[in-house]
């Protein structure tokens, strides 16, 4: 009885201080209440502008994935593009459903994620060092290149962090209470006891094994963490070994799925970019090496390379963000008792660990894990000027009880010097990353050439101008690939039929009904060819002649109601799938082949019956008289298309000088 006496006295009096830290730092709902103000606005601003257009994945991942949901094909795993974990699909078909396709709604999806991984990571953060160290780790998460640029895209990344924030943050409020999760009853029926808030935990962390492949690293996290906890012979291990135990129970589902489908996902892509790994299992460290030195370089020297999710090159922190981080790093190593520190250090090591051994080294996508450790450690310098507690029981820090002297001491210095000093440190730390992030992402990094490439932003820009315009046939330029052409269909334009694609240096198309070229034809004509001859293949393509121009031959074209080229379903490659069918012209001698061009430029994926296209070849032979051989073939297979039985058709002769 007198057990239960004292114990409901520390329970109280633990809750008598975690309310009074709410009221000292009742301001910091004010101030947080504007850090994700300024999180939304700088996460929806110009969303469908800033990135300028579709890149692949967002095209993918919204005509293939979550188009799949809107079908009714409600899957765990999905094997297309490489393969990729569900939870952020449901997400965005949610949103599709609700509100459309527009390249904003699609996006709006991960602004939502990444507004809520601001939330997730205050909570945190306050949990562990209290109000105003949470404050600017959330602030400099709201403004980091880094979170904006998994919040403003439609790509999974971001996914993660919510529902991992969340599970950490459930399960260090689970072992700052009991040393059991499930030897003792709530305080009362509102209060969650540490049984359910282990069982909320475990879920978040499974469900964030559901996002994104990185977030394997999130059980190995967990489970270092729990053997520091043995090692050091601190409590509540049990619970964190609990934790991560159901959480792997509920990963196994997709855990399964990945493994017997034969296009597995992570499989494929565990060969694709596992370099590092392959080349070690073969005796050679020198890749492993460099990239481990590449990405524990990435916070001051080097840099995700790829232009899609980065400035290439461009390291996470410029160097007074890496002298704050550095010290935070060797505070941690100091503090490596104190479970708070030793867990964040767990964390960083581990969430960057993917891009020791994938490519490319360093890469933003690989390491988002430690997206939020990273801000929490380069904000633990500023705990010597911000002096406070935190709703960590005392008891529960590992570290001894200061004597009344030294805490007397520690508060009349920190009343002297913290206020001022800590406010200086503060504003020089947000500073240095606001005003190098925000420019960066929102004016240097979008207006890069490789940048508006990969985001297709001349296609966007073209479409913005047509969103008002009558339903029109039209031609555009550019690579013949399947996203270029689906990102156009994504756009809000009035299409009377689907939209034709050509490489205009090589072949011009005309439709069989008037259209709009989004280009400068030159000197392409729809003429009658030099040499007609009318010759249908199998696949109903019709050869109609050929014309002789400065040298080159260009073969006309037109497609018969017989032509059947259908796209292909996406598979496990994320590649766009190859035309099924070529054009070759052989210049033959005495039934030789001497010289021959092969080529396809125009999307044989939108041709439309009637259309008409000319293709150009350029065949380089020495001086003489040749036989003109034409014919078709499919690239993949080698096979030729037949006309009458024959697969190569003489069509005349041509001299070269």
């Amino acid at each position: 009885m007198n057990i239960n006496i004292r114990e409901n006295r520390q329970d109280a009096k633990d809750a008598k201080s975690i309310n009074s830290d709410f009221a000292l730092f009742a301001p910091s709902r004010f101030v947080l209440l504007l850090i994700l103000i300024l999180a939304c606005y700088l996460r929806v601003a110009a969303l469908d502008a800033i990135p300028n257009g579709w890149r692949d994945d967002e095209v993918i991942e919204t005509t293939i994935h979550a188009q799949l949901i809107l079908n009714g094909h409600f899957t765990l795993y999905f094997t297309q593009a490489a393969g990729q974990e569900p939870l952020y699909h449901y997400l965005a078909a949610l949103f599709i459903a609700t509100m459309g396709k527009s390249l904003f709604v699609v996006r709006l999806v991960s602004a939502f994620l990444g507004l809520l991984s601001v939330a997730a990571t205050f909570r945190l953060a306050k949990q562990l060092f209290g109000s105003r160290y949470a404050l600017i780790v959330a602030l400099l998460i709201a403004v980091s290149f880094w979170s904006l640029m998994w919040s403003r895209a439609k790509v999974r990344p971001i996914a993660e962090l919510p529902f991992m924030l969340l599970g950490v943050s459930f399960l260090f409020k689970a072992i700052s209470r009991q040393p059991s999760a499930i030897s003792k009853p709530p305080l009362h029926p509102f209060t969650p006891s540490p049984f359910h808030l282990i069982t909320i935990s475990s879920i978040l962390l499974g469900l964030s094994l559901y996002t994104y492949f990185a977030s394997l690293t999130i059980p190995i996290i967990i489970l270092v963490f729990s053997l520091y906890l043995v090692v050091t012979r601190q409590k509540h291990a049990r619970n964190v070994l609990i934790a991560l135990i159901v959480a792997i129970l509920l990963y196994v589902p997709l855990g399964f799925s990945v493994f017997n489908n034969a296009q597995s996902s992570n499989g494929m892509r565990l060969n694709t970019i596992a370099d590092p790994l392959l080349a070690l299992a073969k005796g050679d460290t020198q890749y492993g090496v460099r990239n481990t030195l590449e990405t524990l370089g990435m916070f001051i020297a080097t840099g995700d390379p790829e232009w899609q999710s980065n400035i290439s090159g461009r390291p996470v922190f410029n160097i007074v963000g890496f002298l704050f981080f550095i010290i935070g790093v060797a505070g941690c190593l100091w503090k490596w008792r104190d479970k708070r520190y030793a867990f964040l250090l767990i964390w960083l090591i581990v969430g960057i660990a993917p891009a020791f051994v994938s490519v490319p080294a360093a890469s933003l996508s690989h390491t988002i894990t430690a997206l939020p450790v990273t801000y929490m450690i380069v904000v633990l310098p500023l705990q010597f000027f911000l002096p406070q507690r935190s709703s960590y029981p005392p008891a529960l820090k590992g570290i001894p009880p200061f004597s009344p002297n030294d805490f007397e001491f520690r508060k009349l210095l920190m009343a002297k010097m913290g206020g001022l000093r800590g406010a200086i440190f503060a504003s020089i730390l947000v500073l240095s990353i606001a005003l190098r992030d925000i420019p960066d992402y929102f004016i240097r990094w979008q207006l890069l050439p490789e940048v508006r490439y990969l985001y297709k932003s001349d296609l966007h820009e073209q479409a913005q101008k047509l969103k008002d315009a009558p339903p029109q046939t039209y031609v555009l330029n550019g690579v013949l690939n399947s996203w270029d052409r689906k990102a156009f269909e994504l756009e809000p334009i009035k299409f009377s039929s689907p939209p034709r694609w050509v490489r205009k240096d090589w072949a011009m198309i005309f439709p069989k009904e008037p259209a709009i070229y989004l280009f400068d034809v030159g000197e392409w004509k729809n003429t009658t060819p030099q040499h007609e001859i009318e010759i249908e293949f199998e696949n109903g393509l019709v050869f109609e002649g050929w014309d002789e121009i400065n040298g080159d031959i260009v073969t006309h074209w037109r497609v018969s109601g017989g032509y059947t080229v259908v796209e292909p379903p996406m598979g496990a490659s994320p590649e766009s799938p190859p035309f099924p069918v070529f054009i070759f012209v052989h210049l033959n001698q005495n039934d030789k082949l001497m010289s021959g061009s092969d080529r396809f430029d125009v999307d044989a994926f939108t041709l439309q019956r009637d259309d008409q296209f000319l293709q150009r070849h350029v065949i380089a032979a020495p001086s003489g008289t040749y036989t003109v051989s034409i014919g078709l073939y499919n690239p993949k297979t080698g096979v030729r298309v037949f006309s009458n039985g024959r697969d190569a058709i003489n069509v005349g002769t041509i001299m070269r000088k």
